[in-house]
């Protein structure tokens, strides 16, 4: 953006949100249509010409936030108040991570996504970055683009200047050797080494009893029930997880293309974003693996998760 759309964009933004224009007015002000007042003042936001926080005043859901986090063991959580839905719940979560996650990467960071409805709320909601490089943390899964991890990181790069690294490979490889093949490939080998430098990574979670996880019926019968003979109860980024947080090691994690739990115990920061009180054993396995250090949740969830034993 040049110097004269910043003004131009500032100006109409300090007149709307600051003085009280109308968008009326503003047309007239600026002898532009009011549809086009609009769109300026939505691409004001999108560029991070303005930026607009709202200070909710939750005493017990912050309170219930710091007792979830000494229960879990995590340095952080946030909890926000449940949706009347599963997407109204995303889009909540999506809302109370999005600044989080700004605030939190500063210019030449590193900032690792996984995939999922949650995720692709997230990039909708995120706010323009400084800088920085925003990569894909797995393999894509399914056919289904709108959750693709590479239409997550694309949202975030089309109103930020960043380095957007794509990893073109599926989640889980047909074979072993079909892994090493696409890990072999110059542009995923870049992109996979770049994982050593998360300065943060954000992850979804699935869950596998009760079965709130896209992962299940993509793959074949035997390799659920291997899954479900080791004790699976919770996902992240195609990493398997038991009750006690022990990483599940079978064929799939061989044939797995994405971000390892060595990786993301290695990164500084690492926060799940997951909600639904259906989801609270997956969400503490998770946590007992000790890969997060934050999580974003809702107050159902945080109910159910100080409901088990502490960690």
């Amino acid at each position: 953006m040049d110097e004269a759309q910043w003004r131009l964009l500032s100006s109409i933004a300090r007149r709307f949100y600051l003085e009280d224009a109308s968008k009326t007015e503003l047309a007239d002000e600026f002898s532009i249509s009011r549809f086009r007042v609009a769109r300026l003042l939505q691409q004001a936001r999108e560029q991070g010409v303005v930026t607009i926080e709202i200070h909710d005043r939750d005493e017990p859901r912050d309170a219930l936030s710091a007792d979830l986090a000494a229960h879990l063991g995590l340095d952080e959580c946030v909890v926000v108040t449940a949706g009347d839905t599963g997407d109204d719940n995303r889009r909540r979560l999506a809302r109370a991570a999005a600044p989080r996650i700004a605030r939190s990467i500063r210019e030449g960071d590193v900032l690792g996504l996984t995939w999922g409805r949650t995720l692709v709320a997230i990039g909708e909601e995120l706010p323009a970055l400084p800088p920085s490089t925003v990569i894909q943390l797995t393999g894509t899964v399914g056919n289904d683009l709108r959750q693709s991890p590479v239409e997550v990181i694309r949202r975030i790069s089309g109103r930020s200047s960043v380095e957007a690294v794509a990893v073109f490979a599926p989640l889980f490889a047909a074979s072993e050797g079909a892994a090493d093949t696409f890990r072999s490939d110059p542009s995923i080998e870049a992109a996979l080494s770049r994982y050593a430098d998360l300065s943060l990574a954000v992850v979804a979670v699935g869950s596998w009893d009760p079965p709130i996880t896209q992962l299940g019926p993509l793959l074949r019968d035997h390799e659920r029930a291997e899954l479900e003979r080791e004790g699976v109860v919770a996902e992240v980024a195609g990493i398997f997880f038991r009750a006690d947080g022990s990483v599940i090691e079978t064929d799939l994690s061989r044939r797995r293309i994405s971000v390892s739990a060595d990786e993301l115990r290695r990164s500084p920061r690492v926060m799940a974003v997951a909600g639904s009180a259906e989801k609270a054993d997956a969400i503490a396995a998770v946590c007992r693996s000790g890969l997060l250090s934050s999580l974003v949740t809702d107050d159902r969830a945080a109910a159910a998760l100080l409901r088990l034993p502490p960690r």
